[in-house]
């Protein structure tokens, strides 16, 4: 599969790259490592703790974290672009882990804008590890999807 347009590119790369994550996710929580499902802190955000556990607070999670991956796959590609394809995989990481982690779940957790928040050290862990992971994955996959039309350091114009 080849991809011609950067934001389907990000977008179809950080949908597809959730899915590592979030069986990773569904095993810390089956094996009582960690607290909650990754839905489950995203619908947090919008509603209370009691409703994430219900099928439509799940599926509002998953509604919000699929479009928050989309978001961030494009803010990847596009930081790759911009930058090159080397070193990749680190570029993929520093999206997840500056944005989604320290500002979504530090900043905004501590100020109070969500009703589920989560002060248990192992799911905290699995949260950063997840986020490496999904960042990894989406700038493989933009890399191996986006072949012709992200910025190679031997080209003198951008695509």
């Amino acid at each position: 599969m080849a991809l011609k347009d950067r934001v389907a590119l990000g977008t179809v790369s950080g949908i597809a790259a959730t899915v590592p994550p979030l069986i990773l996710n569904w095993g810390f929580v089956k094996l009582g490592l960690v607290e909650y499902y990754s839905f489950q802190l995203s619908a947090g955000v919008f509603i209370t703790k009691i409703m994430t556990e219900t099928p439509s607070g799940m599926f509002l999670g998953g509604v919000v974290w699929e479009s928050a991956a989309a978001f961030f796959g494009i803010l990847i590609v596009y930081f790759i672009n911009f930058t090159g394809k080397d070193y990749w995989w680190l570029k993929g990481i520093i999206i997840p882990i500056a944005l989604i982690y320290i500002l979504v779940f530090g900043f905004l957790f501590h100020i109070g804008a969500g009703h589920l928040h989560s002060h248990h050290l192992g799911t905290n862990f699995s949260l950063i590890l997840e986020n490496v992971l999904f960042g990894i994955i989406t700038a493989f996959l933009a890399i191996h999807w986006g072949k012709g039309i992200l910025y190679t350091e031997g080209s003198r114009q951008k695509h």
